[in-house]
Order: C-alpha cells, then sequence, then structure tokens
C-alpha cells in the first residue's frame, strides 16, 4: 500500500504575504522527509478557470521532485452543476477535459469525484432525476478520462455533506450502473464512520475500488486524535478482503504539517501491517 497526504502548496503558507506556488519547495521538502509515498492535491491547483500561464509554472515547480502528485480530490467547482435544474452538460465535461489533462500532466492516476456543491441535489428537486442526471454524466466523463489515463473514484459522502449518494453500498450500486471501466469507487473511512456503515460493504467493493481516504477520530491527523483511535485495523482488513492494496490518503485537519506527517504515515503504515 502506498500512503499520501491531501494538501497543497496554500497549506504550506507561513503568512498571508506567502504565495502559494512559492511554498512547493517548503512543501515537497516536507513531504518528502515525511515518507510520502505520493502527494494528493485539490483539482483547485489544476483548475481550467486558471490561465496556462500559471498552470506552467506549477509544473515547472514540481518537476525536480520525485515525489508525483498522483491523486486529486474536490474535482468540480458547485459552480458547474451536475444535478438540478441549471444543468449544462457540455459546459461541466468542457471544464473536465481541460482539468483531467492538466492532473495528467502533473502525474495524475486518479480524480475523486466527491464535489457535493456539485453533485448535491437541491432542495424540492426529484430525487430520481437527481440520480439519473448523476449517472448520465458519469457515463459522458468516463470516455474523456479513458483518453487521459485517469480512473476517476466515486466518493460517498456522509448525509450531513451530500444527499445524493451516502454509503460505500450505494457507490457500488452506481458504478455498476454506470458500467465504464474509468467510473469506479473510493472508499473514505472518515465518512463511513459518520454513517455507521458496515465494513463488509467496502470487501464487497472488491475490483472497484480504485482509491482510499482516511483520517482518526474527530478527523485528525491518526495518532493525534484527543482521545481514542479510528477503527483503522478494520478498514484495511476489509481493504485486503477487497484485494486492494493501492493508495490510501490522509484527509483531515492537520494543525501542524511539519511535525504531523512523518508521525501520521508512521501509525498507517504501522497498522496496516498489523492487519495482514
Amino acid at each position: 500500500m502506498k500512503f499520501g497526504i491531501c494538501c497543497g502548496p496554500g497549506s504550506f503558507a507561513v503568512d498571508s504575504t506567502d504565495q502559494p506556488l512559492e511554498t512547493i519547495p517548503r512543501m515537497m521538502d516536507v513531504l518528502q522527509a515525511s515518507g510520502a509515498d505520493y502527494v494528493e492535491f485539490s483539482a483547485g491547483a489544476v483548475s481550467p478557470e486558471e490561465p496556462e500561464e500559471r498552470f506552467e509554472t506549477l509544473r515547472a515547480a514540481m518537476a525536480p521532485y520525485p515525489l508525483r502528485v498522483e491523486t486529486f480530490n474536490s474535482f468540480i467547482p458547485g459552480h458547474y452543476r451536475i444535478t438540478g435544474p441549471d444543468v449544462r452538460i457540455e459546459r461541466v465535461l468542457g471544464y473536465c477535459e481541460i482539468a483531467l489533462r492538466r492532473c495528467q500532466a502533473l502525474g495524475g492516476a486518479v480524480v475523486v469525484l466527491g464535489s457535493s456543491g456539485a453533485r448535491r441535489r437541491p432542495e424540492g428537486f426529484d430525487a430520481e432525476l437527481a440520480e439519473r442526471q448523476f449517472i448520465e454524466f458519469c457515463r459522458e466523463l468516463g470516455p474523456i478520462a479513458s483518453e487521459t489515463g485517469i480512473v476517476i473514484a466515486i466518493e460517498p459522502l456522509n448525509r450531513k455533506e451530500d444527499n445524493l449518494l451516502n454509503s460505500v453500498a450505494d457507490g457500488i450500486r452506481l458504478v455498476d450502473l454506470v458500467g465504464h471501466p474509468s467510473i469506479q469507487l473510493l472508499a473514505d473511512l472518515y465518512h463511513i464512520s459518520q454513517e455507521k456503515e458496515p465494513m463488509e460493504n467496502v470487501a464487497m467493493a472488491g475490483s472497484r475500488l480504485r482509491h482510499t481516504h482516511c483520517a482518526d477520530l474527530g478527523r485528525m491527523a491518526p495518532g493525534f486524535a484527543l482521545e481514542g483511535e479510528e477503527d483503522f485495523l478494520g478498514f484495511f482488513r476489509s481493504l485486503r478482503r477487497a484485494g486492494y492494496d493501492a493508495r490510501c490518503s490522509f484527509e483531515g485537519i492537520l494543525t501542524d504539517i511539519k511535525a504531523q506527517s512523518g508521525p501520521l504515515l508512521r501509525i498507517l503504515r504501522q497498522r496496516w501491517a498489523e492487519s495482514a
């Protein structure tokens, strides 16, 4: 299993005068020293709404480092609706095509489709229609992702954040309905815990699983929860039963990235070894 950390250049700003791209050397030095196997960025870092020149500056700044941005989250901004009465699917797909090309250029292999702002069903909107819209969008997105060699991992989110897709079990069903090899599934321990979903569902996901997220209790960095520990062992055992051992990113609260990155990765690797 490869372990990474969700962060970005802005995470390493010391004060308000720091420009995100200028913090990349600081970020990469910390992550490499921590033992991270890869980095996970927000797709906002490669947003098509940013000029090509800025993206090329980002790519040039990342190029000297062996650590790659293999995964991206927060794929689609909320103003690019994919459910509801105001969907303009060609506009959204155009955004996605440019974003995916930029993700690929930085080493991206998986892009996470959580994006509750874009997919969340508007209040009063028909639930079945919203699901059909989401499925149709994913079917249109699949060939675009395939052209870049990127897999889209649909992320179930807890019901405080989303009202469309809240469980790994629902994710399994939707991935099967979409029926495209480039549209697969993510399992996030935080959302599973929030929804009190059985770990058995993670095992049932099998080969659909293409990415995972985790965090400790309170969405803290592993080993830094105020009390107790999240069920990493149960989660990892279920991933092993699913035949999954690709990547797992910490996604949560870091109060001191430099001090916490190394310890959290060591704990995750230890729990993974213990789950065998």
